[in-house]
């Protein structure tokens, strides 16, 4: 039976976790690493998924920038970046946007997905750099609104959209972010 591989933070980026600013938080996330781990998660997280900016509009909102390369792994027969793969892409870094906002107690685990909307709108062939932008519009103390927008670096044209209903869980007991 294959170990199962939970990625957590280090106890000692635990302990002052939620005293980080924004762009710590989301760096901490992104620099968890497994290297045994196989999940699409983790190879897009570890190896293709960089920090481009992270822009606060209020307390309770920001836009974060993500960029990474299309990985032939991600893509389809036709060796495009697959639409699966981009609604995944999406969750993960939406989600991870949240935590520009996160607070003690308060949204520090990402939370799971209610509705995740994805609109492909033109391919992006394997090798093509891209930037996601990642918008939390609202986020209230249980449920929350991020958007996604998905472009071609060279030239800003857009390759899909994504609208992410998000609701705060309590983190499962004896896990640890």
């Amino acid at each position: 039976m294959a170990q199962r591989m939970h990625l957590r933070l280090s106890p000692d980026v635990m302990a002052k976790f939620e005293d980080y600013s924004p762009e710590e938080r989301i760096r901490a996330v992104l620099a968890i690493k497994a290297p045994n781990d196989q999940r699409f998660s983790s190879k897009f997280i570890e190896e293709q998924c960089q920090l481009r900016e992270v822009k606060m509009l209020s307390e309770k909102s920001a836009i974060v920038t993500f960029a990474f390369k299309v990985d032939v792994y991600y893509c389809n027969g036709s060796g495009n970046l697959h639409g699966g793969a981009q609604s995944s892409i999406f969750d993960m870094c939406t989600s991870i946007a949240l935590q520009a906002i996160g607070k003690k107690d308060f949204w520090l685990n990402g939370g799971v997905t209610r509705v995740i909307t994805v609109n492909c709108l033109r391919p992006a062939p394997e090798g093509e750099d891209l930037l996601l932008e990642c918008e939390v519009v609202q986020m209230g103390r249980s449920l929350a609104l991020t958007q996604g927008v998905l472009k071609r670096e060279k030239d800003g044209v857009i390759v899909s959209t994504c609208e992410h209903h998000k609701a705060a869980v309590p983190t499962k007991p004896g896990w640890k972010l």
